[in-house]
């Protein structure tokens, strides 16, 4: 090889890499870092967007032939697109350091992909909520029997407790303490990753009696159980799309969503009095920490480590 010109190590790098598919790229960038992310869903469904390129060899996949995987998409979503080419980008840099690939990253944005799809300006784009003020009406017809069913009960108790999503969908029996009304995250389930308590209003406890009748039919349950408090098909996880389709049959406008009830907790805290001295002098704090937020600095965090459960349970019970 030397004598023809050829460099050995690189041409034994050009057949490792040519054995290499996209697919198992992706997959091994994932497994490298999946330690560090609590879920990989976000990052699967970019990853899908590149089925045409799943069996194609890393090495050979260029700029036209990742602008041809995502044209389609830019015309429907185009802020998804930004997000794929950014997950794309890393995989191919993951390739090359491992020597499955050689060359330019096709997918690098700046110079590269900025100048073919463009990444739409939403601005401060939060996710819509509700006014409070219409919040009671709303839930007098969650309660209504014709939309009665799992999704309402995990709807109203998302609302009560201004949990995300994910935290209540994924809720287990082990994480409940029901003699003392207190709902236990660990700080794997949490965004902030720490562990948050939850004081739960008297009205979740009889959601919670009702999905523990629904799912034993009457039998005791234990606390210790790993079960699903909102069950969905085959005993896993009640779907978000579940919330979102109910939102769509008590036509709600689309672009309401779920999360944006926190946002009418948030609004409405602001606004609620409580006469109670505890409360005032820590009234926007203790308002964050009934989100889960962090309200502290690093050096005041330390030192602060109260997390003013029952301030909070006086706020969440009104």
């Amino acid at each position: 090889m030397v004598a023809k010109g050829d460099d050995p190590v690189r041409v034994k790098r050009q057949k490792r890499a040519a054995g290499t598919t996209f697919a198992e790229a992706c997959e091994g960038w994932i497994n490298k870092h999946r330690s560090r992310w609590r879920s990989t869903r976000h990052i699967d469904t970019l990853i899908k967007h590149g089925q045409s390129l799943a069996n194609v060899s890393i090495q050979t996949i260029d700029r036209r032939m990742v602008i041809n995987a995502l044209s389609k998409l830019y015309e429907k979503h185009p802020e998804q697109v930004y997000r794929t080419v950014s997950v794309w980008s890393r995989v191919f840099d993951y390739a090359k350091t491992w020597g499955f690939r050689e060359g330019d990253n096709p997918c690098t944005w700046r110079g590269n992909m900025e100048n073919v799809f463009f990444r739409p300006k939403n601005g401060d784009k939060h996710h819509a909520s509700m006014p409070f003020k219409e919040i009671p009406d709303f839930m007098s017809r969650v309660r209504l029997r014709e939309v009665r069913g799992i999704s309402a009960a995990a709807l109203e108790f998302l609302i009560l407790t201004a949990a995300r999503t994910n935290e209540v969908l994924g809720m287990r029996w082990s994480e409940i303490d029901l003699v003392n009304r207190i709902w236990k995250l660990s700080r794997e389930r949490t965004k902030q990753d720490r562990q948050h308590r939850v004081p739960l209003p008297e009205r979740c406890t009889e959601i919670l009696a009702l999905q523990n009748e629904y799912r034993h039919k009457g039998q005791p349950f234990s606390l210790l159980s790993d079960d699903f408090v909102f069950q969905g098909y085959k005993g896993e996880a009640l779907d978000d799309k579940s919330l979102r389709e109910l939102l769509k049959r008590m036509d709600l406008p689309a672009h309401v969503t779920p999360h944006g009830f926190r946002a009418s907790f948030r609004n409405w805290a602001q606004r609620a009095h409580f006469d109670n001295p505890r409360i005032d002098r820590n009234h926007r704090d203790l308002a964050e920490m009934c989100l889960g937020h962090s309200i502290k600095g690093k050096v005041e965090g330390a030192y602060w480590t109260e997390d003013a459960l029952d301030e909070r349970r006086l706020i969440m019970d009104a």
